[in-house]
């Protein structure tokens, strides 16, 4: 097809031009041969009309008109005349066919020649053949401006075949005037000749010519198609063979095309040889590329699944791209059950993402985000971090989805927490036993006095005894008090707190301590400082880890010194600083005060975990913790915190009400079990009743329904897939008799990603779990249903 096509626009191309030069050779040749002619025919008229003017002259200088006349009029007969007669001067009528001329002399002589007006034509409506034509005109008007200029000729294309028309200006005699006017003795000598002949001169040879142009255009054409496939098409060809049946497999880069000369063509097969040599190098190449890419992948993949963390791919949609082994098995399926799922239906078990997790902060910030998360589809806490990635255009279009089983490191951490805190409270005995001394002291020694008094002692001076011994008593119960509220065990819990009130509570704490070791505190808290929502105790925590380390530095260099706490607001902050006048921090271990068990005190001093659990914590706050060495010499220790608006605090009190709500009791509840498997009706069945539920079973939908019309119930646990009446028919009974279970319908299925399963969920909206499942995480859909 492509030597046909080839060939083809090379022949057409070649032959068209040469057909085009013989057109216009033809053409030329044509126009030549018309000049000829016409030049021919203006000589012949020229030849004609210098005997017929000076026959007319001399036969009218010898009053003899009528033989000009009659020469006009045999001349006309001649072969290929078509006219020839003479126009007045007023370029209309025709002379010799009326009497015009002749009445002018006979008026003016009073007589004329009787051979004058023999045979002589006398027409009314005397008008000369042409006259009207547009070409007569212009010439017509050219020799009334100068009827000396010599003779014209045209064309005349106005009658049913052309006809050359020559046009001679008559010249005035000086003796024409004893017969004419001035202006009638002029006149214009129109001879006109019919081209028939001429026409049919080139005709013939245009035929001629045409007929030979057609035979040397197809000898040519021949010749030049032969010559063609010889030198251009025919190694083409070869060429394409050689290429089709690479392409197709049946020749290998080993075969080669043969170079005919040294022509163009013979230069291309070459340079395709060249070509195929170069291919066959890099093919090579790739092959081993290939491989190298292939073993590559296989590595990748291999160490995907090998790492134990759980990883995923989200893109934009929240939907899973690529998951590795160990995320897989937590749902004992394969990664490839899980790709292309949404990543909130598969983890969390919703219908709709939340907006506020690592992934949906990565996609809107361009960062890398962080939480813990205790709410998965698997039993456990785990630290979720997401790391965008970017296209070509640097946007985000997904992230890899990096979640860590914390649950035993989360356990550890408030196992440490909680021994900084009984070593802090150790310190804290420490010095509280010497300040609860001073009260008691007071109240023993007032109480002895009154005891040893004798029974007539003044009633006001036994009040004012009593008085001291009541105000001692509240001092002591003031410090017992503050001690209880910090070694208690209280699960972490935030609330709307002043962080300058719990300032002036650790204070109050470690004001013995302090007075004792010479250390001055100095308070600068902003009165108008806004409360924020935090947790008391973890912050007093870590406001007693601060000033303990402020205080030992302090005393360890001089034995006292001054601690200057300030608050304040800075924007939408709050910034609480510790001052201290002690050594400071080293620079070089300075970046190293909040790792865990890094300590500066002597064995036995300290755990080294007091600031790292306080770096914890206001983490955990969003704030940020910072110290550093003041240039006046001391530590200064920065914390920001983040100002929680009393309406934010207010959106979170609800919906920590509303939690509670759900966990209302639900005693006394009547539950129906419906499932075909007996142990997951009775492990069911022995939950529930053990949180307080009346609970009946069935083994399929037909035994729930008559257990449903003989009894009300006020939840329902159905399985989907069973035999018979399974749970979707089951729930779409339930709807049409029992509408009040229609918000009050668990599921559960091993088969969830089933489209139809999938798509019954959706449209029923019930909660569902997936088998196998914790039962504390049914018994917390269960509150929230029946809540």
């Amino acid at each position: 097809m492509l030597k046909r096509s080839l060939h083809a626009r090379i022949l057409v191309l070649i032959i068209g031009l040469i057909t085009i030069g013989v057109v216009i050779s033809i053409f030329w040749e044509l126009k030549n041969k018309e000049r000829e002619l016409l030049d021919e025919k203006l000589r012949a008229s020229r030849f004609m009309a210098t005997p017929i003017l000076n026959a007319i002259y001399e036969d009218m200088l010898e009053e003899r008109a009528d033989m000009a006349r009659s020469l006009m009029k045999a001349m006309g007969r001649s072969v290929g005349i078509e006219g020839l007669y003479i126009v007045r001067s007023n370029g209309t009528e025709e002379a010799f066919r009326d009497f015009k001329t002749i009445n002018e002399v006979k008026l003016e002589y009073g007589e004329v020649k009787p051979e004058w007006v023999t045979d002589h034509p006398d027409e009314s409506l005397n008008v000369a053949p042409g006259v009207k034509n547009p070409d007569f005109q212009r010439y017509l008007s050219d020799f009334k401006k100068d009827w000396n200029r010599g003779a014209v000729y045209y064309i005349d294309n106005s009658g049913s075949r052309p006809v050359f028309t020559y046009l001679q200006p008559i010249e005035k005699k000086p003796k024409c005037s004893s017969c004419h006017s001035p202006e009638g003795a002029r006149g214009i000598l129109v001879i006109r000749t019919s081209l028939e002949d001429m026409y049919s001169i080139l005709a013939r040879g245009r035929d001629q010519w045409i007929v030979t142009g057609v035979l040397a255009i197809s000898i040519g054409g021949i010749l030049l198609s032969m010559l063609i496939k010889r030198s251009i098409t025919g190694p083409i060809q070869k060429n394409v063979e050689v290429i089709k049946r690479i392409a197709d497999g049946k020749a290998d880069m080993t075969e080669r095309v043969e170079v005919t000369g040294q022509t163009e063509v013979g230069y291309l097969a070459k340079a395709f040889n060249n070509m195929l040599d170069t291919l066959e190098k890099r093919a090579e190449e790739n092959k081993k590329l290939f491989e190298l890419v292939t073993k590559s992948k296989e590595e990748w993949v291999a160490t995907f699944d090998a790492i134990q963390d759980l990883i995923s791919i989200h893109d934009r949609d929240y939907t899973i791209l690529k998951i590795n082994k160990a995320l897989a098995r937590k749902f004992n399926k394969e990664p490839e059950d899980l790709i292309g799922k949404k990543c909130y239906e598969v983890f969390h078990c919703k219908k709709e993402p939340d907006f506020d997790c690592p992934h949906s902060k990565t996609l809107k910030t361009s960062e890398v985000s962080s939480a813990e998360v205790d709410d998965m589809a698997f039993e456990g806490v785990y630290k979720v971090t997401t790391f965008p990635v970017f296209n070509e255009a640097g946007t985000v279009w997904a992230s890899v989805h990096v979640a860590r089983d914390i649950t035993q490191e989360r356990f550890l951490r408030e196992q440490l927490l909680h021994a900084e805190k009984l070593s802090s409270l150790g310190k804290l005995v420490a010095g509280i036993a010497h300040e609860l001394n001073n009260p008691l002291m007071g109240i023993m020694g007032f109480s002895q006095i009154l005891m040893d008094a004798p029974g007539d002692k003044k009633l006001d001076d036994i009040k004012d005894k009593l008085r001291k011994i009541y105000h001692e008593s509240l001092r002591t119960a003031k410090i017992v008090q503050n001690l209880l509220t910090f070694a208690r065990v209280k699960k972490a819990e935030r609330d709307y707190n002043s962080i300058n009130e719990i300032l002036s509570h650790t204070i109050e704490l470690r004001e013995y301590s302090l007075k004792a070791n010479n250390i001055q505190v100095v308070l600068k808290l902003q009165e108008d400082l806004p409360r924020t929502m935090v947790d008391l105790f973890q912050l007093q925590q870590v406001f007693i880890n601060i000033i303990n380390n402020a205080e030992d530095a302090m005393v360890a260099r001089k034995g006292g010194g001054r601690l200057d706490i300030k608050t304040r607001k800075l924007r939408r902050r709050i910034e609480i600083t510790f001052k201290d006048d002690g050594p400071g921090v080293p620079k070089e271990i300075v970046h190293k005060v909040f790792d865990p068990f890094f300590t500066t005190k002597d064995v036995g001093k300290g755990t080294g975990l007091g600031l790292s659990i306080s770096h914890g914590i206001i983490t955990e706050h969003g704030g940020t913790i910072d110290i550093l060495s003041h240039d006046d010499g001391g530590a200064v220790v920065v914390i920001y915190l983040p100002i929680v608006e009393k309406e934010q605090w207010a959106a979170v009190k609800n919906a920590v009400e509303m939690d509670r709500a759900s966990k209302k009791s639900i005693a006394g509840l009547r539950a129906l079990v419906v499932d075909d498997e007996k142990s997951i009706r009775e492990a069911l069945q022995d939950l529930l009743m053990r949180e307080g539920l009346k609970v009946e079973v069935a083994k399929d939908g037909q035994e729930a329904l008559e257990a449903l019309d003989a009894r009300k119930f006020s939840l329902l646990i159905t399985d989907i897939k069973m035999p018979g009446v399974g749970g979707m028919e089951l729930y779409r009974t339930v709807v049409e008799k029992h509408e009040h279970l229609k918000d009050k319908t668990i599921i559960l299925t091993g088969d969830v990603f089933s489209q139809d399963v999938k798509e019954f969920i959706s449209e029923s909206g019930c909660p569902h779990m997936l088998k196998p499942f914790e039962p504390k995480e049914l018994m917390k859909i269960v509150r929230q249903v029946l809540a």
